[in-house]
Protein backbone atom coordinates (compact mmCIF):
# COMPACT_ATOMS: atom_id res chain seq x y z
CA UNK A 1 0.00 0.00 0.00
CA UNK A 2 0.92 3.63 -1.23
CA UNK A 3 2.21 5.69 2.42
CA UNK A 4 0.97 9.28 2.23
CA UNK A 5 4.69 11.38 2.57
CA UNK A 6 4.32 14.47 4.63
CA UNK A 7 7.50 16.36 3.45
CA UNK A 8 9.01 18.87 6.22
CA UNK A 9 10.98 21.75 4.51
CA UNK A 10 12.96 24.20 5.83
CA UNK A 11 16.54 26.21 4.96
CA UNK A 12 19.63 24.69 6.62
CA UNK A 13 19.24 25.12 10.64
CA UNK A 14 15.47 26.13 10.55
CA UNK A 15 14.67 23.66 13.06
CA UNK A 16 13.71 20.97 10.60
CA UNK A 17 14.95 18.17 12.37
CA UNK A 18 12.99 18.82 15.24
CA UNK A 19 9.69 19.78 13.91
CA UNK A 20 10.00 16.87 10.91
CA UNK A 21 10.50 14.31 14.21
CA UNK A 22 7.43 16.64 15.96
CA UNK A 23 4.98 15.26 12.98
CA UNK A 24 5.84 11.96 12.77
CA UNK A 25 5.31 11.81 16.81
CA UNK A 26 2.08 13.59 16.59
CA UNK A 27 0.88 11.64 13.33
CA UNK A 28 2.46 8.30 15.09
CA UNK A 29 4.01 7.56 11.81
CA UNK A 30 8.07 6.71 11.29
CA UNK A 31 10.17 9.16 10.76
CA UNK A 32 12.21 7.94 7.46
CA UNK A 33 14.99 10.25 6.68
CA UNK A 34 16.26 12.38 4.19
CA UNK A 35 13.45 13.23 0.90
CA UNK A 36 14.76 11.44 -2.51
CA UNK A 37 18.53 9.80 0.15
CA UNK A 38 16.17 6.71 1.18
CA UNK A 39 19.44 4.85 0.24
CA UNK A 40 21.27 6.93 3.60
CA UNK A 41 20.70 6.04 7.23
CA UNK A 42 19.83 9.15 8.44
CA UNK A 43 20.93 9.90 11.77
CA UNK A 44 17.36 11.14 13.49
CA UNK A 45 15.27 8.06 11.99
CA UNK A 46 12.75 7.04 13.84
CA UNK A 47 9.57 5.21 15.37
CA UNK A 48 10.45 2.57 12.61
CA UNK A 49 7.81 0.59 14.77
CA UNK A 50 4.44 3.25 14.45
CA UNK A 51 2.01 1.05 12.38
CA UNK A 52 0.49 4.33 10.18
CA UNK A 53 -0.91 5.20 6.38
CA UNK A 54 1.71 8.04 6.73
CA UNK A 55 5.50 8.52 6.94
CA UNK A 56 7.23 11.34 7.41
CA UNK A 57 10.61 12.86 5.62
CA UNK A 58 12.82 16.04 6.32
CA UNK A 59 14.25 18.03 3.44
CA UNK A 60 16.00 21.14 2.04
CA UNK A 61 15.30 21.03 -1.12
CA UNK A 62 13.28 23.95 -3.49
CA UNK A 63 9.98 23.19 -3.73
CA UNK A 64 10.72 22.19 -7.52
CA UNK A 65 13.32 19.86 -6.65
CA UNK A 66 10.68 17.64 -4.47
CA UNK A 67 8.52 15.69 -7.03
CA UNK A 68 12.09 15.68 -8.85
CA UNK A 69 13.90 13.84 -6.30
CA UNK A 70 12.16 10.78 -5.50
CA UNK A 71 9.86 9.02 -7.70
CA UNK A 72 6.86 8.74 -4.48
CA UNK A 73 4.26 10.76 -4.47
CA UNK A 74 3.81 13.92 -1.91
CA UNK A 75 0.73 14.24 0.33
CA UNK A 76 1.80 17.23 2.14
CA UNK A 77 4.38 20.14 2.35
CA UNK A 78 4.80 21.94 6.08
CA UNK A 79 7.98 24.50 5.96
CA UNK A 80 9.17 25.90 8.96
CA UNK A 81 10.91 29.39 8.58
CA UNK A 82 13.20 30.36 11.32
CA UNK A 83 14.40 34.45 11.87
CA UNK A 84 17.61 34.46 8.88
CA UNK A 85 19.69 36.05 11.94
CA UNK A 86 19.88 32.99 14.49
CA UNK A 87 20.39 31.12 11.25
CA UNK A 88 23.50 32.67 10.85
CA UNK A 89 24.53 32.30 14.74
CA UNK A 90 23.43 28.64 14.71
CA UNK A 91 25.35 27.46 11.25
CA UNK A 92 28.76 29.11 12.60
CA UNK A 93 28.46 26.72 15.22
CA UNK A 94 27.25 23.47 13.06
CA UNK A 95 29.31 24.33 9.41
CA UNK A 96 32.34 22.83 8.85
CA UNK A 97 34.38 26.50 7.78
CA UNK A 98 37.65 24.87 6.98
CA UNK A 99 39.49 24.94 3.95
CA UNK A 100 38.85 21.65 1.49
CA UNK A 101 42.80 21.31 1.74
CA UNK A 102 41.99 21.07 5.84
CA UNK A 103 39.09 18.64 5.11
CA UNK A 104 41.02 16.32 3.02
CA UNK A 105 43.80 16.05 5.75
CA UNK A 106 40.85 15.00 8.35
CA UNK A 107 39.72 12.63 5.58
CA UNK A 108 42.85 11.19 5.56
CA UNK A 109 43.55 11.31 9.12
CA UNK A 110 46.91 12.94 8.49
CA UNK A 111 47.41 13.59 11.57
CA UNK A 112 51.13 14.14 11.25
CA UNK A 113 51.01 16.63 8.72
CA UNK A 114 50.34 20.57 9.95
CA UNK A 115 48.63 22.94 7.68
CA UNK A 116 50.52 26.22 6.42
CA UNK A 117 46.86 28.06 7.60
CA UNK A 118 45.47 29.01 10.65
CA UNK A 119 41.94 28.12 11.76
CA UNK A 120 39.02 30.63 11.32
CA UNK A 121 38.00 32.75 14.10
CA UNK A 122 34.32 32.62 14.92
CA UNK A 123 34.01 36.10 14.03
CA UNK A 124 35.19 35.42 10.03
CA UNK A 125 32.32 32.12 10.73
CA UNK A 126 30.06 34.66 11.34
CA UNK A 127 30.40 36.85 8.67
CA UNK A 128 30.65 33.93 5.93
CA UNK A 129 27.28 32.87 7.67
CA UNK A 130 25.93 35.99 7.04
CA UNK A 131 26.83 36.11 3.71
CA UNK A 132 25.53 32.41 3.27
CA UNK A 133 21.90 33.66 4.48
CA UNK A 134 21.63 37.18 2.41
CA UNK A 135 22.95 35.93 -0.85
CA UNK A 136 23.63 32.30 -0.94
CA UNK A 137 27.08 30.56 -0.45
CA UNK A 138 27.51 26.46 -1.97
CA UNK A 139 31.03 26.60 -0.84
CA UNK A 140 29.81 26.29 2.72
CA UNK A 141 27.10 23.77 2.02
CA UNK A 142 25.34 22.52 -0.86
CA UNK A 143 22.09 23.65 1.09
CA UNK A 144 23.35 27.42 1.06
CA UNK A 145 23.45 27.87 -2.38
CA UNK A 146 20.36 29.78 -2.46
CA UNK A 147 19.74 32.77 0.19
CA UNK A 148 17.23 32.41 3.27
CA UNK A 149 14.85 34.76 1.07
CA UNK A 150 15.20 32.59 -2.13
CA UNK A 151 14.67 29.26 -0.31
CA UNK A 152 11.79 31.00 1.40
CA UNK A 153 9.96 32.65 -1.68
CA UNK A 154 10.75 29.64 -3.52
CA UNK A 155 7.59 27.88 -1.36
CA UNK A 156 5.03 30.73 -1.24
CA UNK A 157 1.95 28.02 -2.11
CA UNK A 158 -1.03 28.35 -0.47
CA UNK A 159 -1.43 24.52 -0.43
CA UNK A 160 2.04 24.48 1.88
CA UNK A 161 1.78 25.31 5.76
CA UNK A 162 4.39 27.46 7.19
CA UNK A 163 5.51 27.15 10.47
CA UNK A 164 7.34 30.05 12.36
CA UNK A 165 10.24 28.56 14.69
CA UNK A 166 9.74 31.08 17.10
CA UNK A 167 5.75 30.08 17.31
CA UNK A 168 6.79 26.45 17.63
CA UNK A 169 8.92 27.16 20.53
CA UNK A 170 6.40 29.67 22.36
CA UNK A 171 3.20 28.35 21.74
CA UNK A 172 3.71 24.30 20.84
CA UNK A 173 -0.27 23.44 21.45
CA UNK A 174 -1.63 25.73 19.15
CA UNK A 175 1.02 25.16 16.33
CA UNK A 176 0.16 21.48 16.56
CA UNK A 177 -3.52 21.86 16.34
CA UNK A 178 -2.65 23.74 13.08
CA UNK A 179 -0.44 21.26 12.01
CA UNK A 180 -3.07 18.35 12.74
CA UNK A 181 -5.75 20.45 11.10
CA UNK A 182 -3.44 20.90 7.91
CA UNK A 183 -2.90 16.60 7.90
CA UNK A 184 -6.65 16.33 8.79
CA UNK A 185 -6.49 14.43 11.58
CA UNK A 186 -7.90 14.83 15.01
CA UNK A 187 -5.67 14.09 18.08
CA UNK A 188 -6.65 14.51 21.19
CA UNK A 189 -4.65 17.40 23.49
CA UNK A 190 -3.22 14.82 25.64
CA UNK A 191 -1.53 12.82 22.64
CA UNK A 192 -0.69 16.59 21.53
CA UNK A 193 0.93 17.17 25.24
CA UNK A 194 2.88 13.97 25.48
CA UNK A 195 3.87 14.46 21.69
CA UNK A 196 5.30 18.17 22.09
CA UNK A 197 7.34 16.83 25.67
CA UNK A 198 8.49 13.47 23.55
CA UNK A 199 10.16 15.75 20.88
CA UNK A 200 11.13 18.90 23.17
CA UNK A 201 14.42 20.26 22.84
CA UNK A 202 15.73 18.94 26.84
CA UNK A 203 14.70 15.79 26.35
CA UNK A 204 16.40 15.21 23.19
CA UNK A 205 19.40 16.69 24.29
CA UNK A 206 19.04 14.22 27.39
CA UNK A 207 18.50 11.19 24.66
CA UNK A 208 21.97 12.13 22.58
CA UNK A 209 24.40 13.49 25.29
CA UNK A 210 25.72 10.25 25.82
CA UNK A 211 26.28 9.77 21.86
CA UNK A 212 29.27 9.09 20.27
CA UNK A 213 28.42 10.66 16.78
CA UNK A 214 29.89 14.57 17.00
CA UNK A 215 27.01 15.44 14.26
CA UNK A 216 24.17 14.42 15.90
CA UNK A 217 24.95 16.78 18.75
CA UNK A 218 25.46 19.09 16.95
CA UNK A 219 22.11 19.03 15.17
CA UNK A 220 20.24 19.92 18.55
CA UNK A 221 22.35 22.75 20.14
CA UNK A 222 19.95 25.36 21.25
CA UNK A 223 16.15 25.31 21.68
CA UNK A 224 16.00 29.05 21.49
CA UNK A 225 15.70 32.10 19.68
CA UNK A 226 16.84 35.58 19.58
CA UNK A 227 20.64 35.86 20.61
CA UNK A 228 22.16 37.08 17.50
CA UNK A 229 20.79 40.41 19.49
CA UNK A 230 24.12 39.46 21.39
CA UNK A 231 26.22 38.57 18.46
CA UNK A 232 25.33 41.11 15.69
CA UNK A 233 27.33 44.06 15.04
CA UNK A 234 25.33 46.98 14.82
CA UNK A 235 26.22 47.14 10.94
CA UNK A 236 25.34 43.51 10.97
CA UNK A 237 21.73 44.27 12.63
CA UNK A 238 21.77 47.11 10.52
CA UNK A 239 21.94 44.92 7.20
CA UNK A 240 19.39 42.79 8.17
CA UNK A 241 16.72 45.97 8.24
CA UNK A 242 15.78 46.02 4.28
CA UNK A 243 16.65 42.64 3.73
CA UNK A 244 13.64 41.09 5.67
CA UNK A 245 10.95 43.65 4.64
CA UNK A 246 8.51 41.23 3.11
CA UNK A 247 8.94 38.55 5.34
CA UNK A 248 7.78 37.22 8.60
CA UNK A 249 10.31 38.90 10.82
CA UNK A 250 10.03 42.50 9.11
CA UNK A 251 9.49 44.52 12.07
Amino acid sequence: MNKKNIIVVGYPKSGTTWLSRLVAELVQCPLQGDWGFDHIQALYKEGDDRVSDFQCYKSHHTYQELPEVSKEAIYKVIYIVRDPRDIAISGKHYFDFSSKKQTLLKKLKLSNVTPSFSNISEEDKKKKMIHAVLHGDKNINQWLRLSWKGHLNNYKNEEILVVKYEELIDHPQETCVRILKYLALDKTRLHIKHSIESQSFKKKKGEISTSDNPILKKIIRKGSYGYWKDEFSKKEKTLFLEYLIDTPYHA
